[in-house]
């Protein structure tokens, strides 16, 4: 399946954007043979990006990939409010 067009993707390091190609999620089919019968399995295909790298850090295409799949850490103000939303003591913690 081609790409169906470019868009602008968002590095998660520098926060800048830069174009990649973008494959939609699709339907596709494998069809399996034998002598007597012939039988269609259809499954999912998730949506692709294609880059080769940032070009404004330089960060590899897999980097990128796993910091979309992580997601980004949260800061140490950021999980001493979640505590305290919580309930807990961030001092008496461990």
């Amino acid at each position: 399946m081609d790409p169906i067009g470019i868009v602008d993707i968002e590095c998660p390091f520098c926060n800048k954007k830069f174009k990649a190609r973008y494959w939609p999620p699709s339907i596709e089919t494998h069809t399996s043979r034998c002598a007597a019968k012939s039988s269609t399995k259809w499954h999912r295909v998730p949506e692709r990006y294609f880059f080769a790298s940032c070009p404004h850090c330089g960060k590899s295409r897999k980097e990128i990939e796993k910091r979309w799949k992580e997601g980004k850490e949260p800061s140490n103000e950021e999980i001493v409010r979640r505590l305290r939303e919580a309930g807990l003591d961030p001092t008496k913690l461990k």
